[in-house]
């Protein structure tokens, strides 16, 4: 299933810079970027789902303790960069609603 969703996540974002023109190898090269970084923070999300926010270290027969899990470090980062990718591919990530849009003006479904 992973795999047919990274597949799908390719796909759309392929279509969109399709539909812009924009197929050109730099976006081509850019969207690639994009599919490893969210590979990578697919990882990252597993392994804190596994492991925790918290980890056990071992440094020797007598240290040891507790640290944060660096992914939970690493994650913003990365979803950082994939953002910052899509705009660089000049994707609509964020679609405009109108909320009157197909407002009848029947008030009377919503008890007003």
């Amino acid at each position: 299933m992973a795999r047919q969703k990274r597949k799908d996540v390719y796909n759309s974002l392929y279509s969109a810079l399709d539909a812009k023109g924009l197929t050109a190898a730099y976006f081509l090269d850019l969207l690639d970027q994009y599919m490893v970084l969210w590979d990578v923070q697919r990882k990252l999300t597993t392994d804190i789902k596994k492991r925790g926010p918290v980890v056990e270290w071992q440094n020797g027969a007598n240290q040891k303790g507790l640290r944060k899990n660096d992914s939970i470090v690493e994650l913003p980062k990365i979803s950082k960069r994939m953002t910052d990718i899509l705009r660089q591919l000049e994707v609509d990530c964020f679609i405009e609603v109108n909320p009157l849009e197909g407002d009848d003006g029947d008030d009377e479904d919503i008890g007003l």
